[in-house]
């Protein structure tokens, strides 16, 4: 370089500041470039120009007052930008996500900058997969959640209802009248998931604690990575103590699942290769204890080949990680607004003691879920005010249209906003009201199937919704049957961290009914 300043008279501060203004230049025709790809949506006030929005909208109770007034002024959807790199559009209207949700999957992308944090956890499970690999997963996988297995899974979801009613009377018994909700649906939906997806159980073994523990930490650890931007960067957070944590936790976890996997497929060599069921069920079909490793464990495609233990591992991990979570927010966010509006809980309340009179044990059934009308429009209008997840973010490898000749861009940032949909005054009046009536079939009929989309909508819907509908109206029945509960000594602030949460916990105060 000395040589070259030397021979054409520049110095090697002159030739540092031109590469310098080179690369400014490059990087503004950039931002100016895609930044006018984007000029046929709405675009909100910058928080300044190289930084665009980024920042102005926060994960806690003003941020999504702020989302709020963003869907009432723009109605369905404005361009964002995330600083000089990053090109969002976020769409808040069923109009406009049509497009998107019903794309096909081989041109759909998960997003990778959040996703991919939960690759070296979850592996190449169906969540984070794209393209034909996702395709002949979601074949293998979806038999798993025929209604006939889900029948089995019911007196699971009753077995945990139980334990946790005990531990409400203890709780009773000893002068507390009060739980965090989140802190109870958690403990209550990893208890399921553990017994519908390995047969296990966690009040008898230590391992199985040690697992849940991890996986709780787990959980805690992404949220605290996605909230701290040096973190995003591998080779930094590897090497702080809280990526030690999470790998230290991914091999609890990884752990814990090859080892039943391996004995799992052990136990079936061992019974000479039973014949898989034409559903891909597997000859457990008619076992009593059916559970999900068995069942990826007999699939198999059109071409007779099943999965790998290591396909098997993350598909069980992905299941435990979005099954918990969402489920244990959905449900918690369910007391939470039954609270808040006795009226309808007495109903509810009315509804399921009408379903158990003359029987000798409170059993919910899987024939009794379809019996329970009001009761599943109050878990429904709960899912559109608090739904668990509040956005699907996605890339398109092709120009996606929307309404208006407007086209996002292939390789644009795409924010489905479940928040925004479900929020929309254009779409339901008076959006911030509990009135579970929105969803009575006389009301709900004429409404676009993109209104109310809490487990997302098109191919790539979530493949265990059928699961946590049957868990969440066994859940809400029985303990509505056995207890009142009552709103808490506090206002809830609202907390978006992987689902939504309660700055602070949710304290509801419950009393335990007469069950005659």
């Amino acid at each position: 370089m000395m040589l070259f300043a030397g021979v054409f008279g520049f110095s090697v501060t002159g030739i540092l500041a031109l590469s310098g203004a080179a690369l400014l230049c490059a990087l503004v025709t950039r931002i100016v470039i895609n930044r006018r790809a984007l000029r046929c949506f709405n675009q909100p006030p910058l928080r300044n120009w190289i930084m665009g929005h980024m920042g102005l909208m926060g994960h806690n109770e003003e941020g999504l007052q702020r989302v709020d007034d963003l869907v009432c002024k723009y109605g369905h959807s404005c361009s964002w930008f995330l600083g000089p790199f990053y090109n969002m559009v976020r769409l808040f209207h069923p109009d406009y996500i049509r497009s998107l949700l019903t794309a096909s999957a081989s041109i759909t992308i998960k997003d990778r900058i959040f996703y991919g944090f939960m690759k070296p956890w979850l592996g190449n499970c169906l969540l984070l997969q794209s393209g034909q690999e996702w395709s002949r997963h979601r074949r293998l996988l979806t038999p798993a959640f025929h209604f006939d297995i889900l029948k089995k899974y019911v007196y699971i979801f009753n077995q945990s209802s139980n334990i946790m009613h005990d531990e409400w009377r203890r709780l009773l018994a000893s002068g507390e009248h009060s739980v965090d909700m989140f802190e109870q649906m958690s403990s209550l939906t990893l208890h399921s998931l553990l017994k519908c997806t390995f047969s296990c159980d966690t009040h008898s073994h230590e391992k199985p604690r040690q697992y849940i523990s991890a996986i709780l930490d787990l959980s805690h650890l992404l949220v605290q990575r996605q909230h701290y931007l040096p973190y995003h960067w591998d080779w930094l957070y590897w090497r702080s103590a809280q990526g030690r944590r999470f790998q230290q936790a991914c091999a609890v976890v990884h752990q814990f699942t090859a080892d039943i996997v391996q004995e799992r497929r052990t136990q079936l060599q061992q019974q000479n290769n039973p014949k898989p069921h034409p559903e891909n069920t597997g000859g457990y079909r008619k076992r009593k204890n059916t559970d999900l490793i068995d069942l990826l464990l007999l699939a198999k495609d059109d071409k007779g080949e099943g999965l790998t233990n290591e396909e098997i591992k993350a598909h069980a991990d992905m299941f435990m990680f979005a099954g918990h979570d969402t489920t244990a927010s959905a449900l918690s966010w369910i007391f939470y607004n039954l609270a808040m509006n006795q009226d309808y809980q007495e109903r509810c309340r009315a509804e399921v003691r009408d379903l158990l009179a003359d029987r000798d044990t409170h059993t919910i059934s899987w024939e009794d879920l379809s019996q329970l009308t009001f009761t599943t429009m109050c878990i429904k209008e709960s899912l559109r005010l608090h739904s668990p997840v509040l956005a699907l973010t996605r890339y398109y490898s092709q120009n996606m249209k929307t309404p208006g000749d407007c086209v996002i861009p292939h390789g644009c940032l795409c924010l489905i906003s479940i928040y925004g949909v479900h929020r929309n005054p254009q779409v339901w009046p008076d959006p911030l009201v509990f009135d579970p009536m929105r969803f009575d079939p006389q009301n709900s009929d004429s409404r676009s199937p993109h209104a109310f989309i809490p487990f997302s909508a098109g191919p790539r819907n979530c493949i265990g919704q059928n699961f946590a509908m049957a868990e969440m109206k066994v859940v809400v029945a029985l303990t509505l049957a056995r207890f009142r509960i009552l709103p808490g000594p506090k206002p809830v602030r609202r907390l978006y961290q992987l689902v939504l949460r309660a700055e602070g916990g949710m304290t509801l105060h419950f009393q335990e009914l007469n069950e005659e």
